[in-house]
């Protein structure tokens, strides 16, 4: 629900613009009264409302949208405008009375666009930005950015790998991937680089992205894979106003694989023994015992496992307060806001409490400030064997593996399965809650003063100083306790009271602790001014940081209690303490000249000159530049004169480098490291140092060419809207790591980078827009489409590079494997097939083909493109919004096409892998239903899987295209519906409420995917993963 609180209600602001629209004549003339409403029916208070050809005789709308306006007739006309709506021009034609209603303007909305190190007129942007608003962020409560901006923002691919809280593994890459490296965009919020997700989505007022070098190169030390821009809000001029908004959300798996209950799992399990050539694993008083679920020595059940670990539902709630106001001197925005996320599975939870304060305002006429102070502190709690997917033994991957022929106790203490000819316990619940736990704690303090003079001699001339420092505190306790569980060997069929796999007798502690401090100044010139058809503006800056940061880690074991408080109480050594420090600085100066003729021809040159700390002092400085040109064509008159219906038409082109430093620093410098144990003398051991690089002397940065053509279209205001973009980026000297410098024989080969990599990406974007209202209704469509592949050009291969890196020609993230011709089905097949050195291959196994026609399957020979990369070429949206009568129904289609992935998880290149999705009975555990009832029997030769094996058979494991899924899809992302009660209504009840909307909403409701028993973003490593969540929130 969202409130706003008016303190008062009426606005000293509305009456000091009154003052302004006086009418200096002073003569009496015709009145003429009026009301002003937006498409919802509401009053619009503070829209202008004057007399055409007389601006100076005008008026503003009061609170409840009424005006009033002495014209000189009846015959006059009216501008009425309104910032975010088109502007009408309304005729009287003799009547003193008249209702206007005003219609969003899309392009109104965003007119003023966020770029680097200031705003530009979205009409004569020549750069490639996409930039969202608040309204379109906070669609659906979701608990951070990075997801609300999934299929929102054209050119942008976000991916939600799992819905664990506080750890969503969101990864979001602008205009495909550009290196083998981290591909990550530069994050600024408020200009300065910090963290998206500790954000509170409350206080954003736009994010924009930055896509050419056009608009990047100002950022070019870290911009070579794009820049997100976050504004925050600011205060305005009136009446303090209070706000709230709170919502209460409900989480569910997305998709989860159903696993077989305790008697289908006896069947199955008994079928693949019988498919191996042996006989019934489990007997026929075990399948009555848990088929009846009742067993009188308590040994035997029917437990669903991955319904007692996964709870009905997770719980999200959010709650946040602002206040804004101010007058011409001074204005504010304050904010406070906190998340409670429980995970869906038990002791899994998330807390995030934001401050904000932004403020603005006048010092003298010419003097003006800024002072932005913002702080948060998280904390995110798991059991002491972690829910990550990554994490061996994780709580969800022992539910798949346990089977569900047995109780969740046994003599009191907790069950652990141990499967056939293995010693691994899986107790999932034992793991959830005596495990112990896993505590991470944040907080930071984020500071940024500017201050700026506007030169009263010079027009247009300004100079600031800014000034950033910021502050972080991270601290991680984890315990991991020693329990008993009761286990049942599946190969005994007997119970053991033993210590859970993963853990030791007693417990163990670890801490580590690290910090960080940033260190900003920013000062600036900027000019802007007209001459006649001449608009020319210019920046200059310079900016220097300095970072410094700290870790510490220790671990001591032997703990008698749960609840440790030191490490000091550890009796126990398991490892020396560690600790590390860091100081590094960066320098870059800015330039960027933009120049405007006649509104029609625009022209930009930008530049940053960036020092980076990593490198050789001949190799340390880096220049990034672009240029920039535009053509306005709908500003020429035989467009003016013959195609009336066109408000926009603009072409723009760019190019230009970016840079990159992301690589380990010093390494053109001997680094030492201590080594405890380096010699022994007289039997005792020794510290010494040790070098641990070679010494690289000529690395540098990795540079980025951009080039980005574009065209913006708007027809019929705003019935039609178009923007096309075409890129292309070629990035080289990409650092990688090469075989040591000396030979092995004197010691000291230790690995070197160089620049060698290389690797290109082309794409294009195009979005649609249509706008238009009937009456009392108004509803606006987008739809945008991205495509973007890339291609690894060149990078460091030789006899040695391992079979599963990129090949050169191909694109990052390309599958490779066997290629899978179906299933075996004759004697004489087997007879004639090709060895592979995997267990003994039965009918109803794979059959792979031997590409290289040597009589055997191997990785060199045999492994081949398969599907496309686990990236999305292809990302689409479509986004809805209609509005009637306080009504507003708003949703999101999102998608992605030329996308794969394969069910046997990370090792995706031609590799053996074990996960539940390709493999029944990993471990003598469970299996998921649709694996094994359409595996191949002689009686169900035409199956979807291969037969069913009690052991482990590594040729179905193989990554094959068998086990290839095409991963495109279409998700209703967002849903929301609301109300706004009228305001009369409101004042009517005299409740001291100025705005009140009440919604539901709803977040990735519905998939349509080709394989339906997982999530299409599911994580590669996906044993036991935690799945992304559907949300419903009111």
């Amino acid at each position: 629900m969202e409130k706003q609180i008016t303190w008062s209600i009426r606005f000293i602001a509305l009456f000091i613009c009154s003052l302004s629209f006086l009418n200096v004549h002073a003569q009496k003339n015709t009145n003429v009264k009026g009301t002003v409403y937006d498409s919802n029916n509401e009053p619009l208070v503070g829209a202008t409302v004057s007399v055409k050809g007389n601006s100076s005789n005008g008026t503003i709308t009061n609170i409840d949208g009424q005006f009033s306006l002495n014209v000189q007739d009846l015959k006059s006309t009216l501008v009425v405008s309104f910032v975010g709506y088109q502007t009408q021009e309304v005729a009287l034609h003799g009547r003193s009375e008249i209702t206007i209603r005003l219609q969003e303007d899309a392009q109104a909305l965003d007119e003023v666009v966020v770029v680097g190190y200031g705003t530009q007129k979205k009409k004569f942007l020549i750069g490639s930005v996409s930039q969202v608003g608040s309204k379109e962020l906070m669609m659906a409560p979701q608990a951070n950015l990075s997801n609300m901006m999934t299929g929102k923002l054209p050119g942008v691919t976000s991916v939600q790998r799992s819905g664990l809280p506080g750890n969503d593994q969101t990864s979001i890459n602008i205009r495909g991937l550009g290196t083998f490296l981290d591909s990550s965009p530069l994050i600024l919020v408020d200009g300065v680089e910090r963290m998206l997700n500790t954000v509170n989505p409350n206080d954003v007022e736009n994010i924009s992205i930055l896509k050419d070098a056009a608009t990047a190169s100002v950022y070019g030390l870290a911009a070579a894979n794009g820049v997100i821009l976050v504004t925050t809000k600011k205060g305005t001029e009136g009446k303090v106003t209070l706000s709230y908004d709170g919502s209460v959300t409900f989480q569910k798996n997305t998709a989860m694989p159903e696993m077989l209950n305790g008697p289908d799992y006896i069947y199955w399990y008994n079928k693949a023994s019988e498919l191996d050539g042996n006989g019934p694993y489990y007997g026929a008083d075990i399948q009555t015992k848990v088929a009846n679920n009742y067993d009188p020595e308590g040994k035997y059940g029917n437990t669903n496992w991955t319904k007692e670990v996964f709870k009905d539902y997770g719980f999200t709630h959010q709650h946040n307060i602002s206040a804004s106001g101010g007058n011409k001197n001074i204005r504010f925005f304050t904010s406070i806001g906190m998340l409670d996320q429980s995970g869906i599975i038990e002791n899994v939870n998330y807390d995030r409490y934001n401050v904000r304060s932004n403020v603005e305002g006048n010092i003298t006429k010419d003097l003006t400030f800024e002072l932005n102070i913002s702080g948060f502190y998280e904390e995110k709690n798991w059991p002491g064997i972690s829910t990550s997917a990554q994490a061996e033994q994780n709580p969800i991957q022992q539910a798949v593996y346990s089977a569900p022929i047995i109780p969740i106790y046994y003599q009191g203490e907790y069950t652990a399965w141990i499967g056939p000819g293995s010693s691994t316990t899986q107790s999932p619940l034992a793991t959830l809650r005596n495990s112990g736990f896993q505590k991470n704690q944040r907080h930071e303090f984020d500071g940024t003063m500017k201050i700026s003079y506007a030169f009263p001699w010079v027009k247009g001339l300004k100079a600031s100083l800014g000034l950033v420092y910021d502050t972080s505190y991270s601290e991680d306790n984890g315990f991991l306790v020693g329990y008993n569980v009761n286990a049942y060997s599946a190969d005994s069929k007997s119970y053991n009271l033993m210590r859970a796999s993963s853990t030791s007798e007693k417990g163990n502690y670890t801490k580590s602790a690290s910090s960080f401090r940033r260190f900003m100044v920013r000062p600036s010139v900027e000019y802007a001014n007209t001459f006649g058809k001449h608009a020319v503006s210019a920046l200059f800056l310079y900016e220097q940081t300095q970072l410094k940061g700290s870790t510490m880690t220790g671990k001591m074991g032997g703990y008698n209690f749960n609840d440790p408080v030191d490490l000091s109480l550890g009796t126990e050594f398991i490892s020396n303490p560690t600790g590390s420090h860091s100081d590094k600085a960066t320098i870059g100066y800015v330039g960027r000249f933009n120049y405007i003729f006649d509104k029609r021809y625009l022209a930009e040159f930008a530049f940053r000159v960036d020092g980076s700390y990593k490198f050789a002092k001949d190799k340390r400085w880096g220049f990034f530049p672009s240029v920039s040109l535009g053509w306005v064509i709908s500003e020429e008159n035989f467009i003016k004169n013959n195609f009336s219906s066109i408000n926009l038409l603009k072409l723009r082109a760019s190019v230009g480098e970016l840079g990159s430093d992301n690589t380990d620093a010093f390494l053109h410098r001997s680094i030492f490291k201590v080594e405890k144990n380096a010699y022994i003398f007289g039997g005792v051991p020794y510290a010494g140092l040790g070098a641990s690089n070679s010494i690289t002397s000529s690395l540098t940065w990795s540079t980025t060419r951009s080039y980005n053509i574009g065209a913006d279209l708007t027809m019929w205001n705003g019935l039609l809207g178009v923007e096309f973009d075409l890129f292309y980026k070629l990035t080289k000297d990409i650092q990688e790591s090469r075989s040591g410098g000396f030979p092995p024989s004197l010691g000291g080969n230790y690995a070197q980078k160089g620049n060698t990599g290389k690797i290109d990406n082309r794409g294009f974007e195009l979005v649609l827009k249509h706008q238009n209202h009937v009456n009392d209704f108004y509803y606006s469509i987008t739809g945008s489409v991205a495509w973007a592949r890339n291609k690894v050009l060149s990078r460091i291969e030789s006899e040695s590079t391992p079979w599963y890196r990129t090949n050169i020609g191909e694109p990052l993230g390309q599958i490779y494997g066997y290629k899978a011709i179906g299933l075996y089905q004759t004697q004489e097949q087997l007879d004639n097939r090709p060895f592979v050195g995997n267990g003994v291959q039965r009918l109803g196994d794979i059959m792979y083909e031997d590409i290289n026609g040597d009589g055997k399957i191997t990785q060199d020979g045999d492994k081949v493109k398969i599907g496309h990369s686990t990236l999305p070429e292809l990302n689409y949206s479509l986004s809805m919004d209609f509005n009637w009568k306080g009504f507003n129904l708003s949703a999101l289609w999102q998608g992605a096409a030329i996308v794969s992935y394969t069910l046997n998880g990370t090792y995706n290149h031609g590799s053996m892998d074990n996960t539940v999705y390709t493999r029944p009975f990993y471990s003598g555990g469970n299996a998921p239903y649709y694996l094994v009832e359409d595996s191949w029997t002689p009686e169900n030769t035409s199956a979807r899987y291969p037969r069913l094996s009690a052991i482990h058979n590594g040729n179905n494991a193989y990554t094959s295209s068998w086990w290839l899924v095409n991963g495109n899809f279409l998700r209703l992302k967002n849903l929301q519906f609301g109300y706004t009660i009228p305001k009369k209504i409101l004042a009517k009840a005299n409740i001291g409420l100025s705005n009140v909307r009440v919604y539901v909403a709803g977040t990735n409701l519905f998939t349509f995917t080709e394989f339906k028993y997982c999530d299409p973003e599911m994580a590669i490593i996906n044993n036991g993963y935690y799945p992304q969540q559907k949300n419903y929130s009111v």
